[in-house]
């Protein structure tokens, strides 16, 4: 089962990402709270992890440093010009379309199985 987290500061975001992997086969933890997010990801490190850009408190690139190298980080933003440093492995746009969230953890599973 892939193990999935989703950080954005807007409650209903994670809401439809929650109801829309319900009952599929992904383990799905949402949060509102970058710094319980990174705590959560280091404790429990997810398979995949999608962190909104603009959040409470810090840049979803300061989140991506913060957590385990080993997963797999997505960044999701409305804002396609952003320019960070940080090597996500993928990059949805927003307003995402839940075909795409699911399009982006199979490549990045299937990468990893082929690894």
């Amino acid at each position: 089962m892939t193990s999935i987290v989703y950080v954005d500061d807007e409650q209903y975001l994670t809401d439809i990402f929650t109801h829309f992997f319900s009952g599929q086969n992904y383990q799905v933890n949402v949060f509102t709270n970058e710094f319980k997010a990174i705590e959560f990801c280091k404790n429990t490190p997810p398979d995949i992890l999608f962190l909104d850009y603009r959040l409470a408190q810090l840049r979803g690139d300061d989140v991506a440093r913060h957590v385990p190298e080993h997963i797999h980080k997505v960044l999701v933003s409305g804002d396609v010009h952003i320019k960070t440093k940080y090597p996500f492995d993928a990059f949805v746009e927003k307003p995402f379309k839940l075909n795409d969230l699911l399009q982006t953890i199979e490549a990045l599973t299937h990468n990893s199985a082929s690894h």
